[in-house]
């Protein structure tokens, strides 16, 4: 083999690795499907490296002339399946939309015809024929059915851009970043194989030496479209990040401070901690004084995880939040709350909530729970005990549900537990849930820590159960304590 042929290979076979790394890069790196345009097409570009591989190695040996047809052959209809991809996927990048009987008049027809009349060459000699010194002799249909295909689809595209550049520059698709590329593709292309003829040292046919010149445009044509398309892509993820973050500002900053002001001079001691599994979450908790000796506190936990549920929380909040302040029992509370909620719930979402009301002066708690976890109640001196009492569904789940009450009276050393389901169902590695036992036996272990010491090693063994597995759901606690 002469240097010439060698150099040749040498750089085919790069072309070949470039497309392969392509192809890598967009499957690992910019998440493409196999089956995307961009992919078989990349495809059909090492193929056609890989046919003309072939053939260079077969040629000018006319006693393996079958082998040389297989590599012409393949490399014909590799190289026109690889520009109909091409224009399919530039068409589509250009905003341009074709039905079924466009793909089929454009794509499918023209190019199994094709495939038909190369496959059958060595017979019919019609697209090309080798001598018998092995060398490709051009036919009828190369220079029209095969030359005038490539050109058709490759070049297609080309007049589209210079369209959307010039007169119609108003109709610009959104995808209109891709124009400026596409027409350094197509200068790419000719300026690559005038080079790589002024390297080789001589006029090389059309038919057996494009593959490199288009490899390598394409390599630049696809990764400088991947790349603006990721980085568009980043850039709105980033945006949507930042609009969460606001988000969970506002939602932090409507709900009340995890240590309330007024356990300062109350005989009362109460803490809060809320964990969202999302930047944005569900549940929520509240506390605020109806008149001088009442106060209402509740927890809940809406259907559902990020922005919707935390509409919903914020619509919840506030509507339990009005009607507490003027009703009389926590059961009025849920029912005026609940009609107000169905109202309009197309998504049918909902909201568990436990709420009560605490007479600081006598210390009866009313509370009524809607179909949420039972609180755990600990009496100084003794066990951790669950108020089972559920007095209605979920609220916003039936218009019609009507809540009851009970009433507790808490004694000095008292601890009362509220918290969503975040926190019971907390799963480590083995897929064990955390569970109400545990949370039980921490408050038996924290028995003589405050609030604030107790929901921090709550938090921290939760954490530690789970760890190696993501947040499922968002972990809220509330813990009142009577002081002594």
């Amino acid at each position: 083999m002469i240097a010439q042929d060698r150099l040749y290979l040498e750089l085919l076979f790069v072309g070949a690795i470039l497309l392969i790394i392509l192809l890598v890069n967009n499957i690992l790196l910019y998440k493409q499907k196999i089956t995307d345009y961009i992919s078989r097409m990349t495809i059909a570009g090492i193929v056609m490296c890989a046919f003309e591989i072939a053939w260079t190695m077969v040629e000018k040996h006319p006693e393996i002339n079958t082998l040389a047809y297989i590599a012409g052959c393949g490399y014909c209809i590799s190289f026109v399946v690889f520009a109909a991809l091409l224009n399919r996927y530039l068409v589509g990048k250009l905003g341009i939309e074709i039905n079924k009987i466009g793909l089929i008049i454009g794509y499918i027809i023209p190019v199994t015809a094709f495939a038909i009349l190369c496959i059958s060459t060595p017979w019919t000699h019609l697209v090309f024929k080798m001598t018998e010194t092995g060398r490709v002799q051009e036919m009828v249909l190369f220079g029209t059915l095969y030359i005038g295909l490539l050109y058709f689809y490759v070049f297609s595209p080309i007049i589209l851009t210079i369209y959307f550049l010039t007169i119609g520059r108003k109709k610009k698709p959104e995808n209109a970043e891709i124009l400026g590329s596409l027409l350094i593709f197509c200068i790419m292309i000719p300026v690559l194989y005038w080079l790589q003829q002024l390297i080789l040292g001589e006029k090389l046919s059309n038919y057996e030496n494009l593959s490199l010149p288009v490899s390598i445009a394409l390599v630049y044509l696809v990764t400088n479209v991947s790349t603006k398309t990721v980085l568009k892509s980043r850039a709105k993820v980033e945006a949507i990040e930042t609009d969460l973050r606001i988000a969970a500002k506002i939602q932090t900053d409507a709900l009340p401070p995890t240590t309330p002001e007024f356990d300062k001079y109350l005989n009362i001691d109460m803490k809060c901690c809320l964990n969202t599994a999302k930047e944005v979450g569900g549940d929520f908790y509240d506390y605020f004084f109806i008149d001088e000796n009442r106060m209402c506190f509740l927890i809940a936990d809406v259907s559902g995880k990020g922005t919707p549920a935390a509409l919903f929380m914020m619509t919840a909040k506030t509507i339990i939040k009005d009607y507490a302040l003027f009703k009389e029992s926590t059961s009025e509370i849920l029912n005026e709350a609940n009609v107000r909620l169905c109202e309009n719930n197309k998504e049918s979402m909902f909201a568990t909530v436990w709420i009560g009301i605490l007479d600081i002066r006598t210390m009866t708690l009313q509370y009524t729970n809607a179909g949420h976890n039972y609180p755990i109640l600990q009496r100084k001196g003794k066990g951790c005990e669950e108020l089972e009492t559920v007095h209605g569904l979920m609220l916003a789940a039936f218009e019609n549900t009507q809540y009851d009450q009970s009433e507790i009276h808490l004694e000095k050393g008292d601890r009362l537990l509220l918290y969503t389901d975040g926190a019971t169902e907390a799963h480590n590695k083995n897929n064990e849930l955390y569970g109400v036992e545990k949370v039980e036996k921490m408050l038996e272990d924290t028995r003589d820590c405050s609030g604030e010491e107790t929901l921090n090693k709550m938090v921290d063994d939760i954490n530690s159960f789970a760890k190696g597995v993501s947040q499922f759901d968002d972990i809220t606690m509330v813990i009142i304590s009577i002081k002594e």
